[in-house]
């Protein structure tokens, strides 16, 4: 075993020695020339290195050792593809100077000696053989060939030093004009009417041609007139508001004391601007002076760190290069053959103490890759802003195909990742605090805002902790206040299921399969995709068995029905327990982010796998999808609340101009969020009867308790063959009226009877 360490320190190349011996080299070839031109050493050296590259590649041979030792001296664990590339470099070199050596020979493209000793030497003359054989007399042929080799091997390498093409800054050309005093009066005027379903006559003549058709009545011309003109306006504005009527409600219910007539009053449509994007990119920070470069000797003191350590546990591996992203470097290494990638992970410990690293993750191997990635935390990380992602070139390609593009950030290697809510169609999000989950949801609500206006696009948002989506409220975007209760928040997802039911049943009458068929048949009666949002579902959960059991039920059934309907949630925790995220849920959700976590076992109820526990915080996050297979890790773009107050008061400034909050709210909604008693929803998922009136059962139940000298929730289930739940709400009505008094645990309820 001592020997065979011996052979391999022995056949381990000295890279300084070999850099500094070529820069030496190269150096002194162009000293020589005006000191010692004929220099004994100097001419024997001329004279054997010409006959391989002539007396024009000298110039060039030269050359490429000086870059080559500087190359080796700085990225020394790249050495052996360094002297590969130079070979090939050289090898094609040589063929392009001894174009003109072939062209002296055009007859038998055969280099003759003279030739090759001026120009290019005899050391490309084996491809030269070679192509003669192929393509005969056809020299053009033959240097296309050569010119290709060389272009190719200058990619490689640049390839191998991680070089990237500069992007060209973009030039928008959009402007902005302000609208005139005459515009927003019409606008005001029209607010009600969407602007998909029809637009302003702009002519009294218009108007009466458009009331002549719809009554079937002549009508006159309506200038100088205006009381007949304001007549037919009022016409013709009732008419267009029932033939031009969208559905963007959700179906009104009925409830004690009111009329159907009254019930299914449909909220205020208004008609909102279709600018895109919704608000300037002014409004965003950015980091374009704020970046720091990576020294890379620490890259290159982390790899010999590393080949080390594993040499040390009889592991070989070599170093295929590295992938330096905002806040993590990524090493790649290749085992030997022979050694199992077991056997790296279960040293992982021993890595991150030989690194000296505060975290690390080791990927094994890089998906579609022959590596192994060991990812370390960058010491000079670079912050994502969100206007990064907004404004890149891959967020205005993923715009064009959908607007619901969310900026997830940037992935190791620098790519911007956009990922498109349709197709999730549903995200779980999970991270401790403090490791930028909430910062991540504030990314995805801006970034879908950014693309699509308040007539396309509605937020319902649960915020238990009162502060993390305060600032949202009163916009355009909100089909509801923002509910802080858990209570609510169960009547807000039981009324979101009855709307997918609803959009269901237009869909079927319409013989369309999905939101986007519909919109397409009906231009005119647009239905809007509604994102439903969880701050902290842990609140909800946990509050009592019963809620538990009903979010569970209206969360599934959203996740399994409501993509085709234009309905996504995104759920958010911070405890990312079993009792939580329950199997079902996972099972229905698919798509999940994990930021960082305190313990692998949160890692495996969120991810499925261990991961999240090793992640730096403050964005680091993991995303995995069906599409993807295995977690990516991002870093999530950084959003102040400086820059989200900025665009909010830009929205609210472009689209609430004339409105107040009782304008945008559903008033149907307002009015179950008020309401003491639960709504229907909570009916169907324990088998109880769908009406909304409780009178005949709680008489029902007084029967019933006076007669068996009873109270409770289990005997009244199974006498009035109602659910659980319900029983349970009529034994609380009783409660309040006097009738039984409150539980005490296992003792039976007093009955005043």
């Amino acid at each position: 075993m001592a020997r065979r360490r011996r052979s391999r320190a022995q056949l381990k190349l000295n890279k300084y020695s070999i850099g500094v011996t070529l820069i030496i080299l190269g150096t002194l070839f162009f000293f020589s020339k005006i000191t010692a031109p004929n220099a004994p050493i100097f001419l024997f050296l001329f004279k054997n290195t010409s006959v391989a590259f002539g007396q024009q590649g000298l110039r060039v041979f030269f050359a490429l050792c000086v870059a080559m030792g500087i190359l080796i001296l700085r990225k020394g664990y790249l050495i052996k593809t360094f002297i590969k590339q130079f070979v090939l470099l050289m090898f094609f070199a040589s063929g392009i100077l001894n174009f003109q050596a072939l062209i002296t020979n055009p007859e038998t493209n055969i280099i003759n000696r003279w030739a090759a000793n001026q120009y290019g030497g005899f050391f490309s003359r084996p491809i030269y053989r070679l192509l003669q054989k192929i393509f005969g007399q056809a020299t053009l042929a033959i240097q296309i060939i050569i010119v290709i080799g060389a272009v190719l091997t200058l990619v490689r390498v640049f390839y191998k030093l991680n070089v990237k093409i500069p992007k060209l800054p973009k030039v928008s050309l959009e402007t902005y004009e302000k609208p005139t005093a005459g515009q927003k009066r019409e606008k005001e005027s029209w607010s009600f009417i969407t602007r998909e379903s029809t637009t302003k006559p702009t002519s009294d003549d218009e108007l009466k041609q458009k009331v002549s058709q719809a009554t079937g009545k002549l009508i006159g011309s309506t200038r100088g007139t205006t009381a007949e003109g304001a007549l037919i306006k009022e016409m013709l504005i009732q008419k267009i508001k029932e033939k031009s009527w969208t559905t963007q409600t959700f179906s009104a219910t009925k409830s004690g004391g009111q009329n159907d007539s009254e019930t299914s009053k449909n909220p205020r449509q208004i008609a909102f601007s279709t600018d895109k994007p919704t608000f300037p990119y002014s409004l965003l920070e950015n980091t374009l002076w704020s970046a720091q470069n990576i020294d890379q000797n620490f890259i290159v003191e982390k790899a010999k760190s590393l080949e080390k350590k594993l040499l040390e546990f009889w592991i070989p591996v070599s170093v295929e290069g590295f992938d330096i992203g905002p806040s993590i470097v990524q090493i790649r290494i290749k085992p030997s053959q022979g050694i199992k990638i077991s056997a790296i992970e279960n040293l992982e410990n021993d890595i991150k103490l030989s690194l000296k690293s505060k975290s690390l993750r080791i990927i094994a191997p890089i998906p579609g890759t022959d590596s192994v990635g060991i990812q370390i935390p960058n010491p000079k990380p670079n912050m994502v802003k969100l206007w990064d992602i907004l404004n890149s070139a891959e967020f205005q390609t993923s715009m064009k195909k959908s607007e619901m593009g969310i900026a997830l950030g940037k992935g190791i290697d620098g790519s911007i990742e956009i990922k498109n809510l349709d197709e999730m169609p549903h995200l779980l999000v999970a991270g401790a605090t403090g490791s930028g989950k909430s910062v991540g949801i504030n990314d995805f609500i801006v970034s879908l805002m950014f693309q699509n206006s308040p007539a396309e696009l509605k937020f319902l948002m649960v915020d238990p902790k009162q502060v993390e989506l305060e600032m949202y409220s009163e916009l355009p975007y909100m089909l509801a206040p923002i509910v802080y209760d858990s209570n609510k928040a169960i009547k807000l997802l039981q009324r979101t299921v009855q709307e997918m039911e609803r959009r269901y049943t237009v869909l079927k009458d319409q013989r369309v399969r999905n939101l986007a068929e519909y919109n397409a048949k009906l231009p005119n009666e647009k239905l809007y995709r509604i994102v439903f949002i969880i701050d902290e579902m842990a609140d909800m959960m946990l509050s009592s068995s019963q809620n538990k059991k009903e979010v569970e039920n209206c969360i599934n059934r959203l996740a399994a029905k409501a993509r085709a309907v234009g309905i996504h949630l995104i759920v958010a925790t911070q405890r990312p327990s079993v009792n939580v995220i329950t199997g079902l849920i996972k099972a229905n959700i698919p798509t999940r982010i994990a930021f960082g976590v305190v313990s692998e076992i949160d890692s495996r109820t969120i991810l499925g796998r261990k991961g999240a526990e090793d992640l730096v915080g403050k964005g680091d996050m993991l995303y995995i999808d069906p599409s993807t297979k295995f977690p990516i890790r991002i870093q999530a773009p950084f959003v102040s609340t400086g820059e989200i107050e900025k665009v909010v008061a830009s929205l609210k400034n472009k689209y609430m101009q004339g409105l107040t909050k009782e304008d945008i709210y559903h008033p149907e909604i307002i009015a179950a969020l008020e309401s003491k008693s639960w709504t229907n929803g909570g009916s169907y998922a324990w088998g109880g009867r769908s009406d909304d009136n409780d009178d005949d059962l709680i008489e029902q139940a007084i029967g019933v308790i006076e007669e068996t000298r009873k109270a409770s929730a289990t005997l009244l289930q199974r006498k009035l063959g109602i659910g659980f739940a319900r029983a349970a709400r009529i034994l609380d009505a009783l409660e309040e009226k006097g009738i039984v008094g409150p539980a005490e645990g296992a003792k039976p309820r007093d009955i005043y009877l």
